[in-house]
């Protein structure tokens, strides 16, 4: 039987940890070929999760360099994807997930080449090119030149209607990152106690410790808008001697180094180097609530029933805010404060926004993308 030959690009840990699903299914699946490329976008971030999911690397870039500008690692990108495509294998499906430059420059190529591109996280707006910043355009470029649009719910899917893109090339599945928590809590019950993936990073926290997790790493809240969120968290901290923050803090000096000078010494803020992915669980499962502008831990909360605090003024996720598992408060001071002290002190409204239906899916989102692909070369 013939197999369909997909190569899956992936470049930054979310991508992998979203991807993961997909290929450790694609490669028990007799129907595919797998290659794997792994562009080195965030080198050191991805590693840990490269060996936590046991993914094998067929082909390790280096698109990234210091100081270079966004254009200078498109092009590192499109240059180095382009060599790997030029070996003359026939490649059936290039897959990507998401909106990173890598997504945009491995999907550039496959264009160019004319391999049909399945797009995974399809459909995701927020309609405003510079929040967040380059990814709102990234994913509406790609999205014009995709054939297998897989959109994590319903309103990615009408997104994608609104702008013209044909019903039968897209596809909902849900989102894989309930696929990867899945996962990834039944690799952690396999490979270690869940309590203990915290002691590398010297966190100790009492029983009766309240948690918050947040993480800040948007270009949009560079400046000011890291300034306010320390502000927020610093006052939280005063009223309330038992909540403890633990902040994986991004090493963009934009980030690292304001967040460091602030709160270097706090007893209650605990200062990380960022988190591997089985550790990251661990901290959402612990947490009261998290405070964070990343889109990866919108989509995660929901599966660990965490209400969640955006620090964001839009979302290219609104699921999670119709269905009242998070709040959008930006980078307002007052704001922080004042949903936060709601969900510590008002039960009822934490419950209510705790226990909400997952908008994001039942885990299955791999197995439908792989099938769907699969269906395209009558191999269903």
């Amino acid at each position: 039987m013939k197999k369909v030959f997909i190569s899956i690009v992936f470049g930054t840990r979310p991508e992998l940890i979203k991807l993961a699903p997909v290929i450790l299914l694609a490669k028990q699946d007799p129907r595919f070929q797998v290659e794997v490329i792994f562009t080195g976008q965030h080198d050191e971030l991805v590693r840990d999760a490269i060996d936590f999911f046991g993914v094998e690397i067929d082909h390790r870039l280096k698109i990234m360099n210091a100081g270079q500008s966004l254009n200078q690692l498109l092009i590192h990108g499109l240059s180095q994807i382009e060599n790997v495509y030029t070996d003359g294998q026939k490649r059936d499906a290039i897959v990507i997930q998401g909106d990173t430059t890598t997504v945009l420059a491995a999907g550039l190529v496959a264009f160019s080449m004319k391999v049909p591109v399945a797009h995974v996280e399809a459909g995701l707006r927020s309609y405003d090119l510079d929040h967040p910043f380059p990814e709102e355009g990234n994913r509406q470029l790609v999205s014009r030149i995709t054939k297998w649009h897989f959109a994590p719910t319903e309103q990615s899917k009408r997104n994608l209607l609104n702008e013209q893109i044909p019903q039968e090339l897209i596809t909902v599945t849900g989102n894989t990152v309930v696929d990867a928590v899945y996962l990834g809590r039944k690799l952690i019950s396999e490979k270690s106690d869940l309590k203990n993936q915290l002691e590398p990073y010297g966190i100790q926290l009492k029983q009766d410790d309240k948690v918050v997790l947040i993480t800040a790493h948007r270009r949009e809240n560079f400046g000011g808008g890291i300034q306010n969120i320390c502000n927020a968290v610093e006052h939280l901290a005063q009223d309330h001697p038992d909540l403890h923050f633990i902040w994986p803090v991004h090493l963009n000096p934009a980030v690292h180094d304001v967040v460091h000078d602030k709160f270097k010494d706090h007893s209650q803020i605990h200062l990380v180097k960022p988190l591997d992915y089985p550790s990251l669980l661990a901290v959402i499962d612990r947490s009261t609530f998290i405070l964070t502008d990343s889109g990866g831990l919108q989509e995660e909360s929901p599966s660990f029933n965490k209400p969640v605090l955006i620090l964001r003024d839009t979302t290219e996720r609104p699921e999670v805010v119709e269905v009242g598992a998070g709040v959008l408060v930006g980078t307002n001071q007052q704001k922080i404060i004042q949903e936060a002290e709601k969900l510590l002190t008002d039960q009822q409204h934490y419950e209510k926004m705790a226990h909400v239906e997952n908008p994001f899916g039942d885990g299955q989102a791999a197995q439908r993308i792989l099938d769907q692909i699969a269906k395209s070369y009558e191999l269903a």
